[in-house]
């Protein structure tokens, strides 16, 4: 994969209110905005809004988009979204609330359009990857949206099923297998590509009173968190896993992410929040500890865990996990088969659950709960699945470190590890493995490439964030293939 890493160089203070602001940061494909905020969550929201409160506008706009491009007619999309965010709402945490209020009422200070509802709507669209939701349309929309869609139902239904998309992978080394025993974590989003959210790509840098600073990377309008982490060296990533057991009545994952970041000195307070929460659809988690209070002392102790959730329950997993290692799928002939591949001082998820539990539920990677479903995480006739095409790629690429073995990723065919001696991953290791399995070119006909790569060294408190692009000549490059963008989060935090 061909993708590099940019110093950016903080141009200018584009714009200031009350102390926070937002800066230009240039590098040579391109420009990436930074917001500095910090305060109360009512001086938060204010400032935020007044400061991105036109890129809000228009990501609302453009994320509405994505369904009525589908053939969706825009009042039944308002409809759809709002019915869901209905059923978020009770269990939004307050000061979120009160966080959501005062941007809408800030950006409007500033003489932007932003209204609480759009605010929702960006918030209630990154917890609407629902399962079969063009079948469960009718409960979530009611009679009076039933009514709208009138003859059309059936094409407006299947244009709804032809939005879903959901494919990431994410993992976490440490201690023997890395540099100096540091930890290292990566997030890939492979989303809708092509959308143009990307022109309101956002990283935002805040200090919330009473809670951790941290810094989160995705678009602007996304109160919450998809993709991020904390002055304490906590990360976190997610991946979207369809499962049967899903409905809206839970926490919208991105803001429980951003309790992880708020709330969480520790993996295990990390794992903590995730596991109590409420839940709502099908999701993979990975938070990691890189411990940098403690480096180079002998208590030093980075680590990671990965939480499966759906509805109905959340299973964890450290590193090199038995639970893990005795997952099996049985086929047709009622023969058991073993797909378990937990190492040590690592972990590793894209889409397939490995808990008893949370994969008889899955749907995702042809996974069992769906009765038309084989349940070989493989997929059906070798055509390939997250399983194949990330997870066990991850996994490999590591071991190719470990063993100083080459490695060619299947999917394209190419080369990325040259044999050798054995190497200790950092960051340019990671960053290797990361550009590797991020969705590119050979998923653009399922409209499902990377949009955002996010690399952690979360000992280090750095990161390196990458966005997909579009040049003036028309050319698309998903996030890798736009390069990277190193920064650090102790410089951005004493600049605040």
């Amino acid at each position: 994969m061909d993708s590099k890493v940019f110093e950016p160089e903080r141009s200018e203070v584009l714009r200031e209110r009350d102390g926070d602001r937002l800066e230009r940061f240039t590098a040579p494909r391109g420009d990436l905005p930074v917001v500095f905020v910090e305060g109360d969550p009512v001086t938060i929201g204010r400032q935020y809004g007044a400061l991105v409160g036109d890129r809000i506008r228009r990501n609302a706009d453009r994320l509405v988009g994505i369904f009525t491009g589908e053939g969706l007619p825009e009042v039944v999309v308002h409809l759809l979204i709002d019915k869901a965010w209905e059923r978020l709402a009770p269990h939004v945490p307050g000061r979120f609330l009160a966080e959501m209020e005062a941007v809408s009422r800030g950006a409007r200070e500033a003489g932007f359009d932003v209204s609480m509802i759009d605010l929702q709507r960006i918030t209630a669209v990154t917890n609407l990857d629902l399962y079969k939701r063009e079948e469960r349309l009718p409960e979530i929309i009611g009679p009076e949206g039933l009514e709208m869609l009138g003859d059309g139902a059936g094409e407006i239904l299947s244009a709804l099923a032809g939005t879903q998309t959901m494919s990431c992978s994410m993992f976490a080394v440490w201690g023997t297998r890395t540099v100096d025993g540091k930890c290292f974590s990566m997030r890939n989003l492979d989303w809708i590509s092509q959308s143009g959210i990307h022109a309101e790509r956002l990283i935002t840098v805040c200090r919330p009173s009473g809670g951790n600073a941290f810094i989160s990377a995705g678009y602007a309008g996304v109160i919450g968190c998809l993709s991020g982490m904390n002055e304490k060296g906590i990360s976190l990533s997610e991946v979207g896993a369809f499962s049967v057991r899903e409905e809206l009545d839970g926490i919208p994952w991105t803001l429980m992410a951003r309790q992880v970041l708020e709330e969480s000195d520790t993996l295990d307070a990390a794992v903590a929040i995730i596991r109590k929460s409420r839940h709502t659809l099908g999701y993979n988690y990975l938070v990691a500890d890189g411990d940098p209070e403690r480096f180079g002392a002998p208590d030093f102790q980075p680590g990671a865990a990965a939480i499966e959730t759906n509805f109905d329950c959340s299973e964890v997993f450290q590193d090199d996990d038995p639970k893990e290692q005795a997952a099996a799928w049985i086929d047709p002939e009622g023969k058991e088969h073993s797909y378990g591949v937990p190492i040590e001082e690592g972990v590793i998820r894209a889409d397939t659950a490995f808990g008893e539990r949370t994969r008889a539920l899955q749907a995702t990677d042809d996974g069992p709960g769906e009765p038309e479903n084989t349940g070989n995480p493989r997929g059906r006739d070798d055509e390939g699945s997250s399983y194949t095409d990330c997870h066990l790629p991850i996994r490999d690429m590591i071991l190719a470190y470990e063993k100083g073995g080459g490695y060619v990723f299947p999917v394209r065919g190419t080369r990325v590890i040259e044999a050798g001696p054995t190497r200790k991953i950092g960051a340019a290791e990671a960053l290797t493995i990361a550009a590797t399995v991020a969705h590119g070119d050979e998923k653009l006909d399922e409209n499902d490439w990377n949009v955002m790569s996010v690399v952690y060294a979360p000992t280090d408190l750095e990161l390196w964030v990458a966005f997909e692009s579009c040049d003036e000549a028309g050319r698309w490059r998903n996030a890798p293939g736009s390069g990277y963008w190193h920064l650090n989060l102790k410089e951005l935090l004493s600049d605040t």
